[in-house]
């Protein structure tokens, strides 16, 4: 049985990335790639005559039009996400929301308890970790090659415009999110990196200390410009994460452990910088790939890490002709869909929650002053109310209410 799939939303990440593997799965056999809808009429019909499909701008037509849709990939602004998830599992219908997977944890509680109380499972759309690259780290930290996990970093720049002539800073500024298609970089990328640092830990964050700082004066941008965490993991392990749009940018990913580590400046490129500990020296271990062209397209066959003993992580969608960065998108989607037609559990699921829970608990810190702030999160932290305030003025509705 091949699952009919269905996409809610032809913007930007859409046009680049999920649709196009969602075509490449549908030509491969390994989906159906059936329906797609946008309010935007013009950029629905454009993407339906691009992949053959049919184009709808209403949700409620395209699912009464295919009943047969088992699972939703919606691909819409973070405000969007609780409310078109809560709505295609009151359809019946397995969904998967882009990350982050929603603007506060109540707003992700709607999603999981629309989903169990319809008896459909639902994924976020986290696809850095399963990216090549990123699935060689995690095997090699998960068979010991690093040792324990000692200090993991990701440092990067999001834009690198100048200060202005005159260097000032505030805090977060109201209203909280502005409320635009993503919702501050701690929780658009920061999502992303959240997840990595936790995933590298191989541990839950037990406390956050932050500070976000926002230096350009326009009171059109309310997003922060800089941020800065310190996460400490419940093994022990430290996390960095800083991220900032402002002045000359650091970009590196490190991650730290008692028997060795790698330093990536090129967080988006094929090598692993890996070295280990022999004796009191330091020995690069050799990292190498395989690869051919599938239909035109540069695809990954396999990478081996050359370590004492040998480590090997092969593509599973070396066959297709989907890019290294797409292949992410494609583990994404059919973790949802082998969830939808196998009834378990999709692979990322709730750890979608977890990367929204310590984004709120930055800002949460960064609002009481760097103060330390403990996980999980108990009760509604005074940032959420604020975004819950603002959503209300904004749409003139609850945030909860549909």
């Amino acid at each position: 049985m091949k699952a009919k799939v269905a996409l809610l939303g032809c913007g930007n990440p859409a046009r680049k990335w999920h649709l196009p593997t969602l075509s490449e799965l549908s030509r491969r056999g390994a989906i159906e790639f059936v329906a797609l809808c946008d309010l935007d009429e013009r950029l629905a019909a454009e993407s339906g005559a691009r992949y053959g499909v049919p184009h709808y701008t209403s949700a409620e037509e395209m699912l009464d039009r295919h009943p047969d849709i088992l699972v939703v990939d919606v691909v819409t602004g973070d405000p969007t996400h609780h409310v078109l998830g809560r709505m295609m599992a009151e359809y019946g219908k397995h969904v998967m929301v882009e990350k982050p997977m929603a603007l506060t944890l109540p707003c992700c509680d709607i999603i999981i308890d629309a989903c169990r109380r319809n008896g459909v499972h639902f994924e976020v759309a986290e696809n850095y970790f399963r990216m090549p690259k990123q699935r060689m780290i995690l095997k090699l930290i998960e068979a010991g090659i690093l040792g324990d996990i000692v200090r993991v970093y990701f440092v990067e720049p999001k834009r690198r415009d100048p200060f202005e002539p005159t260097v000032t800073h505030g805090g977060l500024g109201r209203p909280i999110h502005g409320f635009g298609c993503t919702s501050g970089m701690c929780m658009d990328m920061g999502a992303h990196r959240l997840s990595q640092l936790r995933l590298y830990a191989r541990s839950e964050p037990r406390r956050v200390a932050a500070t976000v700082r926002k230096y350009g004066s326009d009171p059109k941008r309310v997003h922060e410009d800089w941020a800065h965490a310190m996460i400490e993991f419940e093994n022990g392990a430290m996390g960095i994460y800083e991220t900032s749009r402002r002045g000359e940018g650091q970009k590196y990913c490190q991650i730290m452990g008692s028997l060795g580590g790698i330093l990536d400046h090129d967080t988006f490129g094929p090598e692993i910088p890996l070295r280990v500990m022999v004796g009191e020296e330091w020995r690069d271990v050799p990292v190498t790939t395989e690869r051919r062209r599938v239909d035109g397209v540069d695809v990954l066959q396999r990478i081996v890490v050359h370590a004492d003993t040998e480590i090997v992580h092969e593509n599973p969608f070396r066959d297709y002709a989907i890019d290294d960065w797409c292949v992410g998108h494609a583990a994404e989607i059919m973790s949802i869909v082998n969830a939808a037609l196998h009834d378990e559990p999709a692979e990322y699921g709730l750890e979608g929650r977890k990367d929204v829970e310590m984004a709120m608990a930055i800002y949460e810190s960064s609002l009481g002053g760097m103060a330390p702030v403990s996980l999980p999160l108990e009760g509604m932290t005074a940032y959420e109310r604020a975004v819950h305030e603002d959503y209300l003025a904004k749409f003139g509705r609850p945030i909860d209410r549909f």
